[in-house]
């Protein structure tokens, strides 16, 4: 009690720590970077099965100047370039294919948790890079 005669207030109880993730949401991406991370997510999906195919049909196809092995793949279709355009196409398709995969599904990690989206991109941007070298290098 004091001098007054008032007695003194009880201390605050000790505050519980507030669940987790519940104070973090400065950092979650809002809902319009979430629904654009859907779209990409898709698009990176198709790119992927696109690649692994294109991949597979590259690797089963014989090259121009390889009559023989024309023949023994029974196609009437060959690739138009060196066995060594050939091998650096997929050595760089393949890798960018499977980035794709990986790509979208971040993307849609992202798009559920609005977080990670840095590495959406960088994952994103890498097998970019990876695919057009690869088509560049087969086309030229």
């Amino acid at each position: 009690m004091e001098a007054s005669g008032a007695p003194t207030p009880p201390p605050d109880p000790p505050q519980s720590p507030p669940p987790p993730g519940a104070g973090d949401t400065e950092d979650r991406a809002g809902g319009g970077w979430r629904a654009l991370a859907v779209v990409l997510a898709l698009a990176l999906a198709f790119a992927c099965a696109v690649l692994v195919i294109a991949m597979a049909d590259i690797g089963e196809t014989a090259t121009c100047d390889d009559p023989q092995g024309i023949i023994e793949s029974g196609k009437n279709e060959c690739f138009d370039g060196s066995s060594g355009q050939k091998t650096a196409s997929l050595i760089l398709g393949w890798p960018s294919g499977v980035l794709a995969g990986i790509a979208a599904l971040i993307a849609l990690y992202f798009a559920a948790t609005g977080r990670r989206g840095q590495t959406v991109l960088q994952v994103t941007g890498a097998a970019i890079v990876l695919g057009a070298l690869s088509i560049l290098i087969g086309s030229i």
